[in-house]
């Protein structure tokens, strides 16, 4: 099945792209406004700007900022073994074992900008896309640092930054596509042949990266990035 985070509510799709079932608040989430989705344990975390919302055997639980969540509007979700991380309006929020253990922001680390907009896992490490301040690195430990993507007035889009351990791309508004090596350390901007310098959703599929723009999609074969 594949879970797809709509403005009215997680849509799910079958193997054969048939639309199954829509959830919505009236479903047990939080907000029917759905902003990230990712599978977690046997089942599903879902973000929205009231906080996150864990679908499970056990049924519909959610947790906002009563809880200990940093903000409760979220913009991305990210998922290792049994940890969460969840990038908010206000910072980056830890979640393990059904609690938060630990919350970043500009006040009590080296984070540049607290708006989180994506997330992608790199090695033992999270890259941390944000609003106004590019891409800023976070180890196991919880330690921030810049990368040679972390640029005052780089804004990178909700959602639009992948890992596929080949390469890392980011979308940008106004500057095209951040690529970075494998392992996210050395970054330069790709913006030949796209149809617009605002890039909000990045797939990559057998050797192909499919870049939507504000202005349509376009395809990149991966070994030209």
């Amino acid at each position: 099945a594949v879970a797809v985070a709509t403005a009215n509510g997680l849509v799910l799709f079958d193997r054969d792209g048939r639309q199954r079932q829509v959830l919505t608040r009236d479903s047990g989430l939080i907000a029917s406004h759905v902003t990230d989705v990712a599978l977690y344990g046997d089942g599903m975390v879902a973000g929205t700007p009231a906080g996150i919302t864990f679908l499970d055997a056990s049924g519909p639980h959610s947790m906002y900022a009563f809880q200990g969540l940093v903000n409760n509007h979220v913009y991305a979700l990210g998922v290792r073994e049994n940890s969460v991380v969840v990038g908010t309006l206000g910072g980056l929020s830890f979640i393990s074992g059904g609690a938060v253990q630990r919350n970043l922001t500009m006040g009590n680390s080296g984070l540049k900008a607290n708006w989180i907009t994506a997330l992608a896992s790199v090695g033992g490490d999270w890259l941390v896309g944000t609003y106004g301040s590019g891409i800023l690195r976070v180890n196991a430990q919880g330690s921030v640092t810049a990368t040679e993507a972390t640029t005052q007035g780089t804004v990178i889009n909700p959602g639009a930054m992948i890992a596929d351990g080949r390469l890392v791309l980011a979308g940008t508004i106004g500057k095209g596509v951040l690529v970075g090596d494998a392992d996210g350390t050395r970054w330069r901007s790709v913006t030949a042949g796209l149809p617009s310098l605002n890039v909000t959703a990045l797939a990559v599929n057998h050797g192909i990266v499919y870049v939507g723009t504000d202005n349509g999609l376009v395809k990149i074969a991966e070994s030209k990035l």
